[in-house]
């Protein structure tokens, strides 16, 4: 029974990986496209110094 677990760790421990990865690379694109939109925001409402 171990080595059925042991089995399904890899594929498992990949998917989360690549999932992970995917978030991370759609945050990025996010940052890119419209981080300089959220920080003049955030400076004409006085929240700039927060970050």
């Amino acid at each position: 029974m171990n080595s059925t677990i042991e089995t399904y760790r890899l594929p498992l421990i990949a998917a989360v990986s690549l999932l992970l990865l995917g978030f991370g690379g759609v945050a990025f694109y996010g940052w890119l496209r419209f981080g300089s939109s959220i920080l003049l925001t955030l400076g004409e409402t006085g929240l700039s110094w927060c970050f």
